[in-house]
């Protein structure tokens, strides 16, 4: 009998397949040639080929991966990342686009860090949600250029296929800029380095979302135009807020916007925020948002009227440049006379305030959903403002799932259950960096590995057959992967 016999099988990676049917043994790589007869999986396949090649496992004849689309029958034609991957004396995945064979080949990397080898039979998998996602506020504390194009591939290597990049906060604008120098700070990533990090997303299959929040969170971008601010009810500028009753305000920060999206050509998707621009509670005490919305809308209009229409103008604006818009949860669906656009899509992140709107009304109206499930999933820098960072312990206590969402203050649960709808695109988790000081770059990568790997885990599964001490044992296993070129154009 073989050592190998010996051994109980054992599919190391995250997230796990839904199905892994082991058959004993081990596929052990001496030397290897990756091939495809599919044009669209080329790049996979030279892809691979190196990765193995820079684990020292050389190109040769001896071993055959060989990538190939489903055939026509088969379930995992019908989503784009899923896959499947047959293991015996050579290897066969099956995935119908480059993203899936991207994540199966993730699969067998994750074996092979794990334990020097990949097990047979067969595994198939296919994601719960379409988007598991990561949220940098990048811009109260500066991440250089270098460390987010080393973070890129720690992402995708879990199956992290959204980066959402806050670039914009009262504490600093981190991007520069053509049209609008004076509003950029002195530490910032450069236009050249924005679309290099473009372009290493797209390599890895990450759908880089822009973050720029307003009318809210622009106190940096308004010290420099101070006549654009909104004044409150004793006639002073509101340092943060933008003066949505004015054109002219509207029309510098689509400005901003068409000066920040040229450096991201391959994004779909546009993060325009929403939030906090005033105090919810009180907004009737801003005479003139109400005084505007009476104007426009009818008497029964309120700030929250003016609000939805500025974000449904921006909106538009942002889909005639190709770029679905998202904003956060808190401020919308508040309005009594502008309906938001159907179209938004909501990051929904909290429901601490009984005036918000629970998750029935933006399930009733339609609007796409992400689940960024504050309480859970946001890694606040020096743990601000009550939260504390999340643990993979705390994420399976919860036994959360991507349709699991944050409480009302009642302690209502608000929960969409599986099978998910299409309106459900997934989950994030967030990095914000309220304390800039309180980590290092290299302690907050180190800080969310696990968690992040846990909504990865769950949010691929819309769940896990993993226990926690099961979990934790694979994420340590598995390691991280080792820093690599992207693929040539």
């Amino acid at each position: 009998m073989t050592a190998d016999a010996e051994i109980s099988p054992r599919w190391l990676a995250i997230p796990q397949p839904q199905l892994a049917a082991l058959t004993g043994g081990f596929w052990r790589p001496n030397a290897v040639r990756v091939v495809t007869d599919e044009p669209s999986l080329s790049a996979e396949a030279l892809r691979l080929e190196r990765e193995l090649a820079e684990r020292g496992i050389p190109g040769g004849d001896r071993q055959i991966v060989r990538l190939r689309r489903p055939a026509e029958t088969e379930a995992e034609g019908d989503v784009a990342e899923a896959f499947s991957i047959d293991v015996d004396d050579d290897i066969e995945v099956r995935a119908s686009t480059p993203e899936g064979a991207f994540r199966a080949t993730r699969q067998v990397l994750h074996n092979l860090r794990a334990q020097g080898a990949v097990p047979r039979g067969r595994v198939r998998s296919a994601p719960a949600v379409p988007e598991r996602g990561f949220h940098l506020d990048a811009a109260r504390k500066h991440f250089a250029a270098a460390w987010i194009l080393e973070l890129l591939p720690v992402l995708a290597d879990v199956g992290i296929n959204s980066f959402q990049w806050h670039l914009s906060e009262n504490e600093g604008f981190r991007i520069g800029s053509d049209s609008f120098a004076e509003v950029v700070s002195p530490l910032h990533v450069s236009r050249a380095e924005a679309r290099k990090i473009a372009d290493a997303a797209a390599d890895l299959h990450i759908d880089l979302v822009p973050s720029l929040d307003m009318p809210g969170h622009l106190g940096h971008v308004l010290a420099s135009r101070p006549e654009l601010r909104l004044a409150a009810s004793d006639g002073r500028p509101i340092d943060h807020a933008l003066d949505i009753t004015r054109d002219d305000a509207v029309a510098f920060a689509h400005m901003l916007i068409d000066d920040v999206a040229r450096l991201f050509p391959h994004s779909t998707r546009w993060n325009l925020g929403g939030d906090e621009f005033v105090d919810f509670a009180r907004i009737d005490d801003y005479p003139v948002l109400q005084q505007a919305a009476r104007e426009r809308f009818g008497e029964q209009a309120t700030g929250f009227d003016l609000l939805t229409d500025f974000v449904n103008r921006t909106a538009v604006h942002l889909r005639e440049r190709g770029l679905a818009a998202r904003v956060w949860n808190d401020g919308m669906l508040r309005g009594q006379v502008v309906a938001l656009d159907p179209q938004v899509a909501l990051a929904w992140w909290t429901n601490w305030h009984a005036g918000m709107s629970p998750l029935s009304a933006a399930l009733t109206a339609g609007h796409e959903l992400v689940n960024f499930h504050d309480t859970l999933f946001y890694y606040v820098l020096g743990e601000k403002a009550g939260y504390v960072y999340p643990t993979s312990a705390r994420i399976w206590e919860a036994d959360w799932h991507p349709g699991l969402f944050p409480a009302l203050t009642d302690g209502t649960r608000q929960e969409i259950a599986q099978p998910y709808p299409s309106s459900l695109r997934g989950s994030a988790f967030s990095v914000w960096s309220d304390d800039a000081d309180a980590q290092s770059a290299e302690q907050v990568l180190a800080g969310i590995r696990s968690p992040l790997r846990a909504m990865a885990e769950r949010a691929w599964n819309g769940g896990s057959q993993l226990a926690l001490a099961e979990f934790r044992e694979v994420d340590e296993r598995i390691g991280v992967p080792a820093p690599s070129t992207p693929l040539a154009p």
